[in-house]
């Protein structure tokens, strides 16, 4: 009786198998037990990079995550699921069915949190050619709309920077990307703009996605001044991350809880 026609917020990230099949299953208990509405609170949707087949037979995990959980019982006023800086905005037309379903944005609260950490003229750039709109919105943001781009050729095993294009001369370059699991492509094109003239190289990143501390360590010796993410991954979360000189943890709860109290009419 607990849950009988109340609002129920689920909170979890799916970065996981086990993780996403607790959210499903929490959402299908939520129905069974009578809650009107379910709000699924997906800080991070995990397998978001696998949003399309890229050789034959390969499995668009993230379509069918998202059908998994458009499966979840939808009585009363239906489920909500609220997802945080897509790797691919299209993303949330995956999710099927009669359910709401909305993109939540960090870019405000980054770029309050970079105006602290930098004063004066930034150059924003991108470690590849794949990011080019969320780069151009920081730098029309925070700077005078130019961006600069690393231009590389990637393969299975390994990624080679190939050129910088644009001028990062005797400037602080602040290089955006959605997440990083290893941060070798961001190491690489921080070395790039150095090797181009750059004064420093910091990093902004939606999600810390990486797998364990020993890329915290590599992130201390790289050449980046600093890297600011958002706490949307469970991995922002570790003692080494909160430890670190040069890693920045932002709280994007409130965006979140701003939405929902749209959402119930708190």
């Amino acid at each position: 009786d607990a849950l009988m026609g109340k609002s129920v917020i689920i909170v979890g990230s799916t970065h996981t198998d086990a993780d996403l099949l607790e959210v499903y299953r929490l959402g299908c208990a939520a129905a069974g037990y009578g809650a009107k509405q379910r709000i699924f609170v997906i800080p991070f949707f995990g397998y978001s990079t696998m949003e399309r087949a890229v050789k034959p037979g390969e499995v668009v995990t993230a379509k069918t995550n998202a059908r998994l959980l458009s499966s979840i019982p939808n009585s009363g006023l239906g489920n909500v699921f609220l997802l945080f800086d897509l790797h691919a905005s299209g993303l949330v037309h995956y999710f099927e069915g009669n359910c709401l379903r909305y993109e939540l944005y960090g870019g405000p609260i980054l770029v309050e949190k970079i105006r602290e950490l930098i004063s004066g003229t930034v150059q924003f750039g991108s470690a590849d050619l794949g990011r080019p709109a969320w780069v151009k919105y920081f730098s029309q943001e925070l700077s005078d709309g130019s961006i600069v781009v690393v231009d590389k050729d990637r393969n299975f095993q390994s990624t080679k920077v190939m050129n910088v294009i644009g001028d990062v001369f005797e400037k602080d370059v602040v290089i955006y990307d959605d997440m990083s699991r290893s941060f070798g492509t961001l190491c690489n094109a921080a070395d790039a703009y150095l090797a181009k003239g750059a004064k420093s190289v910091g990093a902004v990143l939606s999600h810390l996605a990486i797998y364990d501390d020993d890329i915290v360590e590599k992130i201390e010796t790289s050449s980046l001044s600093f890297v600011l993410v958002t706490n949307s991954h469970p991995m922002s979360q570790l003692s080494s991350v909160k430890k670190s000189k040069k890693i920045k943890v932002v709280d994007v709860s409130s965006i979140f809880a701003k939405t929902i109290q749209n959402i119930i009419g708190v």
